[in-house]
C-alpha cells in the first residue's frame, strides 16, 4: 500500500500490507480509516492519522488483530454509506457481507456463475450493484438480500460499477470497451458511451458526480462530463438497434464473401452493405412497385411528384443514387423489381434519344410524356441510369438468361445505351 500527497506529488509512505496481490482499497465513512482486499484472502484494516502544523501530513497503520479471513480471494471492498456494511467480493462468484463494527458474518450474495470482478453500494444504502466476469451486473436489497434485477450489461467482463452520489444511477465499465450509465430504479439503460481502444480497468467518480474518469488497457484516462442536455431514452434505444442491424449487415458481407471460397476470401467488393443501403433499396422498390400501379391503372397513394410520368420518376429517383451506394442497393434488389428497373431504364433511353441533339427525331409531335422526359433530362446525365442498368445485368445475368422475355429488353437497352452514349461521346 502507497499512500501519496497529491499537492507536491510525491510518496509519502509504503507498506507491505499483504502476502499477496492488493486488488481494492475502500476508505470508511467517517474518513478516518481504509480497508483493503488481497488475494491472500484477507481483509486488512487501517487507521488514517493527519498531523498539523509547519507541514500538515498523514499516514495510515494497521490496526492490530482486526484482521478478517475470507473463504476465497477478494476483488473488491466497499463500505455502505451508512456505515453499518461492509461487502466484498469473492472469486467463489459470491459478495459477502458483514457487520462494519464487529465484522461478523452478515449475508451472503450468491447468483453469478462467474468471480465478482467489482460491487458498490448506493447513497442511501438500499441497493448493492455487483458487476461479474459473466457480463452481467445484479442489483441486490441489503435488507434482505434478494435479488432485483439481472441485467446483461456488457458484451464481455463487467469490470468496474459505481453508484452516482445521491441517485440510484449505476455506471459500470467493461471489457467491451463501453462505459455505461443505468438506472437502478427502472432498470434501463440510459446510454452507453464509447471511445476506448482497449478494456476499461478502473472507473473512478468526481465527488458531486460531474464527470465520470475512466482508466484502459489502450494507456488513456478518459473524462466524460455530464451534459446538460436530455435524453430521450426511445432514441438511444432507436440508435442502437439501428448500429445493432448494421453491424449484422456487415458481419453477414463479411461471412457471404469468406463462403464462397470455402472460408478464404479472395477479393472482397469496394463497398459495404449498411442500413442506409438497404433502406434505399426498399424505397427503390416502393417507387417500382407505385410506377407499376400507375401504369396499370391501380388506385395508389403517391407522393408529391405524382403528376411526373412513372418512367421518369424511376429514372429520377436512380440518379440519387451515389457511386458509394448504387451498387449495393442494386445487389440487395429482387430479380422480379431489376426486371422492371431495366424495363423503365430503357423506355426512358428511347424517349430520350427522340430529343432534338440526341440524335433521334426532333421531337416536334412529341406526346406528353415525351414532353415530361425531356424536363428531366434537361437537368440528368446518363451516367447513373445506364450504370444502374448494367450493375443490374450484372448481378442478375443468370436469371436473365433463363427468361426469354428478358431477351427483347436487353437487345432493345444495349442498342439504345450504344446510341445515347456514342453521341455523348461525339459531343465530349
Amino acid at each position: 500500500l502507497e499512500l501519496y500527497d497529491l499537492r507536491v506529488a510525491e510518496m509519502c509512505q509504503q507498506t507491505a500490507a499483504h502476502t499477496g496481490a492488493v486488488y481494492s482499497v475502500a476508505q470508511a465513512p467517517d474518513l478516518k480509516s481504509f480497508v483493503s482486499c488481497s488475494s491472500d484472502k484477507h481483509l486488512r484494516f487501517f487507521d488514517i492519522t493527519f498531523t498539523t502544523g509547519g507541514t500538515d501530513s498523514a499516514k495510515f497503520e494497521e490496526v492490530v488483530d482486526k484482521a478478517v479471513e475470507l473463504p476465497d480471494e477478494c476483488l473488491s471492498v466497499v463500505y455502505a454509506p451508512n456505515g453499518k456494511w461492509i461487502a466484498v467480493a469473492l472469486l467463489n462468484h459470491t459478495i459477502q457481507m458483514m457487520f462494519a463494527d464487529t465484522l461478523k458474518f452478515y449475508i451472503s450474495l450468491y447468483g453469478h456463475r462467474l468471480p465478482v470482478m467489482a460491487v458498490d453500494i448506493s447513497s442511501d444504502s438500499q441497493i448493492i450493484a455487483s458487476g461479474s466476469a459473466d457480463k452481467n451486473v445484479k442489483l441486490w436489497s441489503t435488507q434482505f438480500g434478494n435479488c432485483h434485477r439481472s441485467l446483461r450489461a456488457h458484451d464481455d467482463s463487467v469490470m468496474q460499477v459505481r453508484f452516482l452520489p445521491g441517485t440510484h444511477y449505476l455506471a459500470t465499465a467493461g471489457r467491451d470497451r463501453e462505459l455505461k450509465l443505468w438506472d437502478c430504479d427502472t432498470y434501463e439503460l440510459i446510454s452507453a458511451l464509447k471511445g476506448h481502444s482497449s478494456e476499461i480497468l478502473s472507473l473512478a467518480l468526481s465527488q458531486d458526480a460531474a464527470f465520470l474518469v475512466t482508466a484502459s488497457g489502450d494507456r488513456q484516462l478518459r473524462f466524460w462530463r455530464r451534459s446538460g442536455e436530455q435524453v430521450f431514452l426511445s432514441e438511444e434505444r432507436a440508435r442502437e438497434l439501428d448500429e445493432k442491424f448494421e453491424q449484422e449487415v456487415e458481419r453477414e458481407d463479411v461471412d457471404a464473401a469468406g463462403g464462397r471460397a470455402g472460408g478464404d476470401v479472395v477479393s472482397l467488393r469496394p463497398s459495404r452493405r449498411t442500413v442506409e443501403s438497404v433502406r434505399t433499396t426498399e424505397r427503390l422498390m416502393e417507387i417500382l412497385d407505385e410506377a407499376t400501379a400507375t401504369e396499370a391503372g391501380e388506385d395508389v397513394v403517391l407522393p408529391m411528384d405524382a403528376h411526373r410520368n412513372p418512367c421518369v420518376r424511376v429514372v429520377a429517383y436512380v440518379n440519387t443514387l451515389t457511386s458509394n451506394n448504387i451498387y449495393e442497393v442494386l445487389l440487395a434488389l429482387p430479380f422480379a423489381h431489376a426486371l422492371r428497373l431495366l424495363s423503365f431504364i430503357c423506355r426512358f433511353f428511347e424517349v430520350v434519344a427522340k430529343l432534338p441533339g440526341a440524335g433521334g427525331a426532333e421531337g416536334s409531335g412529341d406526346s406528353a410524356d415525351d414532353a415530361k422526359a425531356r424536363v428531366l433530362s434537361a437537368a440528368a446525365t446518363l451516367e447513373t441510369p445506364c450504370q444502374a442498368a448494367l450493375i443490374a445485368t450484372y448481378v442478375h445475368h443468370h436469371e436473365l438468361a433463363a427468361t426469354p422475355s428478358a431477351r427483347g429488353l436487353l437487345i432493345r437497352l444495349r442498342e439504345q445505351m450504344r446510341q445515347l452514349l456514342q453521341v455523348e461521346k461525339d459531343r465530349i
